[in-house]
């Protein structure tokens, strides 16, 4: 019985640690497709808008900003419109990973 616990466990481990390399790699694709095209590939910023790599803001602001809309010349609330909540944290966690 205690085998199978074990087993179950481990199970549950590895499947819990793949859904978070899929999740990084879904929020590495949904930044490439939403967002590089004005912050750079690496987050680098691009032209006359902000380099994301190195941000000060938290994850929370990053994710509100995200939800609810920049300033008012950004358009994160047209390009980015739609995100899921979970898709909004990754990104957020995605962002605040750039170095």
């Amino acid at each position: 019985m205690r085998k199978t616990t074990v087993v179950g466990m481990m199970l549950a481990a590895t499947l819990a640690a793949g859904s978070v390399i899929a999740l990084a790699e879904d929020s590495g694709a949904l930044f490439k497709a939403k967002c590089a095209m004005c912050h750079g590939d690496e987050g680098q910023g691009k032209m006359k808008f902000p380099a994301l790599k190195g941000t000060k803001k938290t994850e929370a602001e990053i994710v509100a900003m995200l939800t609810k809309g920049g300033a008012e010349k950004a358009p994160h609330t047209k390009a980015i419109n739609g995100l899921t909540a979970d898709e909004a944290a990754g990104l957020a966690k995605f962002v605040k990973g750039l170095k």
